[in-house]
């Protein structure tokens, strides 16, 4: 937390910087008005988009990336589980593990409807 306060504070810091010098750069551009194809016209002129263009950036905020999944979702893992218990034991006449694979179905059917926030009651 206290990284953040610094970088909040280093933030804040830039940015009262960068308006200071777009207020004197807009006065210089404003005194300049008169003779618009001068180098310091033009220089004001650049230096306060890129200002702005930096102003905008600071000001915008930061989106951080979405933590990448490493492996297929519960249901699905559930869902494979079950199927393969299951056909084994309808293959061995295991009443007990085609239980256990209708269960880890179902199970499955609950951590999808829990985990997307759907519901299957009608």
């Amino acid at each position: 937390m206290p990284e953040e306060d610094v970088k909040a504070a280093l933030t804040a810091k830039r940015i009262a910087e960068l308006e200071a010098e777009l207020v004197k750069f807009s006065s210089t551009l404003a005194a300049l008005s008169g003779v618009p194809d001068s180098p310091g016209h033009r220089y004001a002129d650049e230096r306060i988009k890129e200002i702005v263009a930096e102003l905008d950036a600071l000001k915008s905020p930061v989106e951080k990336p979405a933590p990448e999944k490493d492996g297929p979702p519960l249901h699905t893992v559930l869902l494979v589980i079950g199927l393969i218990v299951g056909v084994y034991g309808l293959a061995q006449h295991a009443w007990t593990a085609v239980l256990i694979g209708v269960a880890l179905i179902g199970g499955s059917q609950l951590a999808k409807s829990k985990g997307t926030g759907t519901s299957t009651e009608d």
